[in-house]
């Protein structure tokens, strides 16, 4: 839709009469997601079984699933060590032990509190796998708990920047897509809004919505 704006690339601030309700992607927003890293922290010392882990288990042929909600960890394991080799315990270390090396953006939860008082309504719309989401929610209950709702991808089966799962945004959150903004890292999921009719940010540079939402 024509009419849809990047916000960030049309204003310097946050234009608040424009919008109802502001939706946040979790990764890279709100909560910090590094794959180098955490494997680093999860495989000390073992260079080629970091590379190995990233290339199997976060850039792998079963990442997709865990995201739309097709697979379980304990059922990827077993077939990540058929299919490449290693053991069962490595690759459940890899995609279980990255989720406890997850923390908060400050500069996102500051976007979200200023939303807030703004009046504007506050939703998510992520995607995540099922363990990690449902861990995630237990580790920062307090700071999601602000949230009036939203859309997590493992758990309506679809991903963005898939149409449909815009479209379940805008149904299961009532949204009127014009009176709504977006925030994500990835251009092509904020494309993916916008050609829903949601207006778009792409958060693509620190302190940057520190300097919009003011």
């Amino acid at each position: 839709m024509s009419d849809m704006l990047r916000f960030d690339l049309e204003y310097e601030t946050m234009p608040w009469h424009k919008v109802d309700a502001v939706v946040f992607d979790i990764g890279n927003v709100l909560i910090r997601f590094a794959p180098d890293d955490f494997i680093e922290q999860l495989f000390p010392g073992d260079a080629q079984k970091q590379k190995d882990m990233l290339e199997r288990v976060f850039w792998g042929p079963y990442w997709p699933c865990f995201d739309r909600g097709t697979m379980g960890y304990d059922e990827a394991a077993v077939k990540l060590a058929q299919e490449f080799g290693g053991d069962v315990a490595d690759y459940l270390h890899a995609l279980r032990g990255w989720i406890e090396l997850k923390t908060p953006i400050d500069e996102g939860w500051r976007a979200v509190a200023r939303c807030r008082r703004a009046g504007k309504r506050l939703y998510l719309l992520s995607n995540y796998p099922e363990e990690g989401y449902v861990r995630l929610r237990e580790k920062f209950a307090d700071r999601f708990d602000v949230f009036d709702g939203g859309v997590i991808s493992c758990r309506v089966h679809q991903v963005k920047p898939e149409r449909a799962i815009y479209e379940t945004l805008i149904e299961t959150c009532g949204l009127e897509p014009g009176r709504a903004l977006f925030i994500d890292d990835t251009p092509r999921n904020v494309q993916g809004a916008m050609d829903c009719g949601i207006h778009g940010f792409l958060m693509d540079e620190k302190g940057k919505m520190d300097r919009f939402f003011i």
